[in-house]
């Protein structure tokens, strides 16, 4: 081993096991790098930072750390698939953290905090961009353009802005208001758009001078489920369609038994819109079981409280039709073969199974494609969102708008690729080897009764600010420090200083579990590391704290002004003089107080001889 590097770099490449003379628990060392939550988040959004402030009260600052990464938040606080919620280690304990819900909390506080606002020191760019769709998508890569002061045009087809958020999300789900709302404050920092404009070829842009052209339509076309007569019979039609004419109020009331095929959300979406649309009957038909439909559990579960019925391992093989409208669908069971291309079982048609579902109304969501086909893009043309993948989450689109962003920006610069902010920290970290905490039940917002659920209003209530912070207060704050953004009274963490006196060699560690370390009191230990491998090092742990040079301090009680943990208080000392004391039990190291002493009597002390950084005693 070379160099304090060289340990650390021992201790980072595997797990390291602790033992502390008189500590019965074997304790961890492992290299800490990014929440899961933000590792998980597709848009890179920093979870840890805005819940640890929503934590304290802070909805203000919590409000800023969301806009950086996500320029919709309420629209995600309430349809988001939350991946994060599914690594949130605090499930190991009870259940994850309510991260959408408190995303959504923070997002409906900016409706009354003030509009977003391009920084002062915004560069104004002469080059032009053109966005193609204003989907979730488009919206964000024109957010980010004109952050990066770009002049920027987005061209929609439709008469409104939002793409499926408006046209495939029903509103009791996500209200139009929210859309508006939100699309309103991106567009306020100086996007010009065009609605009814369809651009079919994006190279005309180009050529019109715009330096470069983020291509994001979206998948707006309903795949066909390929049976005889599809597009003819009355009462046969595809979920965007559906959803679109009620939405327009072109399709006011559907009776009678209402089928709709697929398993997918814009199934379960079509299915809920249908109950409120006045069906007798509203059955979904899926080829498969309920373990293989993609659709969200919580959607599906929301679907069957509200009456809806599905039939699994059916299959449609024909409609049933009189006098040019569907009367019935002709279908047949399934038993479930190998895994095909999706990596679920494959449909197997069972011989001789068939049947007729009597039906009013049959709706196909089998998925979505592009009106136009994405062929060769030129150069300057940037595919984005639905069009260059496939129909995916808002989360996907909106980090697909950020990548669009960051690689017009390249192109047009000739700068290199930038490492995601925030994300590669690393940091060493001294642990339990098994998660403890208090279990602390999960804050459930408030939904509307069974009974009220025949209109398009809002199931799903915003939790209160006492809920908010409540919830956020379960957070584990994992991964590095780097990532907190804001260091307050709550922060499990310590710095602690290993020294190996063998070599003289040390680095810091961050200690979340310092009490089970030092047994409420802050004193030297001794103890033996073991690395993978087998090898032993005996070490020295010290506490890192602030101590004070009286003769040196002033009073003045900058620092007890800066102190996030309530460590530092001023005392009465000899002739009236007040002096800086600190409270070794709520002291965490950080050495904010250091950076603002006037008179270098703050010092980061780290052992019984040496002060960090200053002299020698």
């Amino acid at each position: 081993m070379e160099g304090a590097t060289g340990i650390k770099g021992v201790l980072g490449s595997g797990e390291a096991w602790l033992k502390i003379a008189g500590v019965n628990e074997e304790l961890v060392i492992k290299s800490v790098t990014d929440s899961p939550c933000r590792v998980a988040c597709p848009a890179g959004v920093n979870v840890k930072a805005y819940v640890g402030l929503i934590a304290v009260g802070n909805f203000e600052r919590a409000l800023a750390v969301v806009r950086t990464t996500n320029p919709l938040p309420g629209i995600c606080g309430r349809i988001c698939t939350h991946p994060c919620e599914a690594e949130c280690r605090r499930g190991e304990i009870d259940q994850p953290v309510a991260i959408r819900a408190l995303k959504r909390f923070i997002a409906d506080y900016a409706f009354t905090a003030p509009e977003a606002k391009l920084p002062p020191a915004t560069p104004q760019r002469a080059e032009k961009v053109a966005v193609i769709g204003a989907g979730p998508a488009g919206l964000t890569a024109a957010n980010d353009l004109i952050r990066l002061g770009y002049r920027v045009t987005i061209f929609e087809a439709q008469d409104k802005p939002g793409g499926m958020l408006v046209w495939g999300i029903p509103p009791f789900r996500l209200p139009r208001n929210i859309i508006e709302q939100e699309i309103d404050s991106i567009l306020g920092l100086g996007i010009e758009i065009f609605l009814n404009t369809r651009v079919s070829d994006p190279k005309q842009l180009l050529k019109d001078g715009y330096r470069a052209v983020f291509y994001a339509p979206g998948c707006q076309k309903g795949i066909k489920l390929g049976l005889p007569r599809e597009d003819e019979l009355h009462g046969v039609i595809d979920s965007l369609t559906f959803l679109r004419r009620v939405y327009n109020g072109e399709i006011s009331r559907v009776s009678g038994r209402v089928l709709v095929i697929g398993g997918g959300d814009s199934a379960i979406d079509s299915a809920r819109v249908a109950v409120r649309s006045g069906a007798d009957e509203v059955w979904i038909v899926y080829r498969r079981t309920r373990e293989e439909m993609p659709a969200a559990e919580e959607e599906i579960g929301a679907a069957e409280e509200e009456g809806v019925r599905l039939d699994y391992l059916t299959q449609p093989v024909a409609f049933i039709h009189q006098e040019g409208r569907v009367v019935g669908l002709r279908c047949v069971r399934n038993t479930l073969g190998a895994p095909d291309s999706s990596g679920r079982r494959r449909p197997v048609p069972i011989s001789g199974s068939e049947f007729v579902i009597p039906a009013n109304w049959v709706i196909t969501a089998l998925g979505q494609k592009p009106e136009q086909e994405v062929k060769d893009s030129p150069e300057g043309v940037f595919v984005g969102g639905d069009a260059a993948g496939g129909p995916a989450t808002v989360i996907d689109a909106i980090a697909s708008g950020h990548l669009g962003a960051r690689a017009i920006h390249r192109y047009i610069t000739g700068q290199g690729e930038e490492a995601r902010q925030g994300l590669g920290a690393t940091e060493l970290e001294l642990g339990t080897t098994v998660l403890t905490a208090v279990p602390v039940a999960r804050v459930q917002p408030r939904v509307l009764p069974l009974t009220a659920r025949r209109s398009f209003e809002e199931i799903e209530s915003v939790l209160t600010p006492s809920e908010a912070i409540q919830e956020a207060q379960r957070c584990l704050r994992c991964g590095p420090c780097v990532e907190c953004v804001l260091c307050h009274n709550t922060c499990p963490r310590h710095l602690v200083k290993v020294y190996f006196p063998q070599t003289g060699e040390s680095v810091f560690i961050r200690v979340p579990v310092l009490d089970k370390v030092f047994s409420g009191r802050l004193e030297k230990k001794a103890g033996v590391i073991k690395v993978a491998g087998g090898d032993e090092f005996n070490i020295e742990l010290f506490p890192l704290i602030v101590r004070v040079d009286s003769e040196l301090c002033r009073g003045c009680g900058s620092c007890v002004d800066v102190c996030p943990h309530s460590a530092i208080s001023l005392k009465e000392w000899q002739r009236g003089f007040k002096v800086a004391v600190v409270d070794t039990a709520h002291c965490r190291g950080c050495g904010l107080c250091i950076a603002v002493c006037p008179s270098g009597a703050l010092q980061g002390y780290a052992g019984p001889e040496e002060i960090l950084p200053g002299r020698k005693r």
